[in-house]
């Protein structure tokens, strides 16, 4: 029961030791991702899962389609809501 909530789907990829999509198995990257300094808004990302650790989170899963298809995410997360300012004195 608990390999239903906890295990993303099983899906055969492409890939092997040597390539970018590293796979075998139950061997593979746990992210993959390419930035060049000043460039990063032209960077990708590939995420097995949410960035959510909670299996009862809408976010636990989100993102695994498109690490299975190879389909990259925006490297930049975008515009920022909040900023955050530390005052050491």
């Amino acid at each position: 029961m608990a390999r239903l909530i906890l295990d993303m789907p099983t899906v055969e990829l492409p890939g092997d030791h040597d390539m970018p999509r590293v796979q075998d198995g139950a061997f593979g990257a746990s992210e993959r991702f390419a930035v060049s300094p000043g460039h990063e808004q032209d960077g990708y990302l590939h995420l097995p899962g949410g960035q959510s650790g909670h299996p009862l989170s809408p976010y636990y899963r989100a993102g695994f389609g498109q690490w299975a298809l190879g389909t990259p995410l925006p490297f930049s997360a975008g515009t920022g809501r909040a900023h955050a300012h530390s005052d050491p004195n």
